[in-house]
């Protein structure tokens, strides 16, 4: 798992990158997001590769997102970020 995953987009408005922000933060502190901004979750989804959302590596229902807890983000910056496995 050594993709850096970006979830914002050059055009991306302030309000949602805020947001997106907040579910970043939320990940990296407890493993799970929960978030009232449908706009950002959605964003935040359609950046998260394929694969991880089949392996179940990061689970999205409704404004939900959660990690599996074998695995932790390791931050790059605001808006990407790294999964790793836990040791």
């Amino acid at each position: 798992m050594n993709k850096i995953i970006k979830v914002i987009s050059l055009g991306t408005a302030n309000d949602i990158r805020i947001s997106i922000k907040h579910i970043v933060d939320q990940l990296e502190k407890s493993n799970y997001a929960i978030s009232i901004d449908g706009r950002a979750t959605r964003l935040f989804a359609k950046h998260i590769p394929r694969v991880y959302k089949k392996n179940k590596t990061i689970c999205i229902k409704d404004n939900i997102i959660a990690i599996n807890p074998e695995y932790y983000i390791e931050r790059k910056n605001e808006f990407s970020f790294k999964i790793r496995t836990k040791e």
